[in-house]
């Protein structure tokens, strides 16, 4: 019997390894402060100019960015 996407998470570590636990390839990102919104939201864009390209961006409010370092 195949193994429920349930008892998959189950079985991971309580810190995974982005890459390694979860196949996520962490990449640079930049924070930028829109103008338009008096600086509450955040445009969240790849620092590769190729990922851009392909519509990787996000806008978000600036309380949903956190920089994990802090989180430590």
């Amino acid at each position: 019997m195949p193994r429920s996407m349930t008892d998959a998470w189950r079985e991971l570590p309580p810190n995974p390894d982005p890459l390694d636990d979860l196949g996520y390839d962490l990449i640079e990102l930049d924070f930028i402060p829109t103008s338009t919104s008096g600086g509450e939201e955040v445009l969240v864009l790849p620092t590769d100019e190729d990922l851009l390209r392909e519509d990787a961006f996000i806008v978000a409010d600036r309380g949903s960015v956190t920089e994990l370092s802090d989180r430590a």
